[in-house]
């Protein structure tokens, strides 16, 4: 099973900032605003300057794809990078920490997924509360460790977006690229962490979805049953924008039940459930996965 990381993207804002700074429209305002916290990459440009200039620091925590710290599907590279995380090393050598250990440091989002078809049921007879070490890694979306989030699936999907495609081919463009092509704008927090991606109603959305309206109308199908028509990716990732803090507050073991589902990757269970994947088949690490 392939292991992929969704480079950290979720806000349309900045994406749209960045086309428009390429084409000399815009001028960089220095501090980011919560509101554009991990926003989109815009890798169809150049952006001379800003990612090595005097704003280099912000501009590569907010478009590590971009300036090419990491891909969009990337990874850690070594194993001792969840132990430099806890040391606070993503925050005093980022440079050296982000394309080492893009998903300790929270630029990258792990794929995710049951491996088990008895996860329900274990959920229901408790043990993702009962038994969180073996549940969190073999059942992390049953148990609410990973969820659906708007992910662009592809490196060329800014570029894409920017020459008309979600408009000129949305079939293919809404799925493959919903956050470039806007189709998630409704899912967005006011602190700028993308909200679940799920369907409005599940049970019309799994009728217009037998009835082929994920091909016959897919904007408004890509809105209203993003998961339906296969729009959203089940990542692991900081449901809360306050989880480093709390990390740092030890509350990753005072509040383990709360913090391993709502601050998965402050708590480092993102990368233990990357490393996980690895070797999950038959106990031997994959050299690609």
């Amino acid at each position: 099973m392939p292991q992929l990381a969704h480079c950290a993207s979720s806000g349309r804002s900045w994406q749209l900032w960045l086309a428009r700074r390429s084409q000399g429209r815009d001028r960089p305002t220095g501090r980011l605003t919560r509101a554009s916290r991990k926003a989109a990459d815009y890798t169809a440009f150049d952006h001379p300057g800003e990612c090595t200039g005097t704003n280099s620091e912000v501009v590569k925590g907010k478009c590590p794809h971009t300036c090419g710290v990491c891909t969009l599907h990337c990874i850690d590279t070594v194993k001792e990078c969840d132990g430099w995380r806890r040391d606070g090393e993503c925050t005093n050598s980022p440079d050296f920490m982000h394309p080492k250990c893009p998903t300790s440091c929270g630029l990258c989002s792990p794929e995710c997924a049951d491996i088990h078809t008895d996860c329900n049921s274990w959920k229901h007879a408790g043990q993702c509360e009962d038994n969180p070490l073996y549940m969190h890694l073999h059942c992390p979306v049953t148990c609410g460790v990973c969820e659906g989030k708007c992910k662009d699936k592809e490196n060329d999907c800014p570029g894409w977006a920017e020459r008309g495609e979600c408009t000129k081919n949305p079939g293919h463009s809404l799925v493959k690229c919903p956050l470039s092509c806007g189709s998630c704008a409704a899912l967005a927090s006011p602190s700028g962490l993308s909200l679940a991606c799920k369907d409005t109603n599940a049970t019309a959305c799994a009728v217009w979805g037998t009835q082929g309206q994920c091909q016959e109308t897919p904007a408004f199908m890509a809105k209203e049953c993003p998961a339906t028509c296969g729009i959203c990716t089940n990542v692991c990732e900081d449901k809360e924008t306050d989880c480093p803090n709390w990390a740092k507050e030890g509350q990753c073991e005072k509040n383990a039940k709360h913090m391993l589902t709502k601050c998965p990757q402050s708590c480092g269970l993102c990368t233990k459930l990357e490393t996980f994947y690895t070797v999950a088949i038959d106990g031997k690490k994959k050299d690609e996965l």
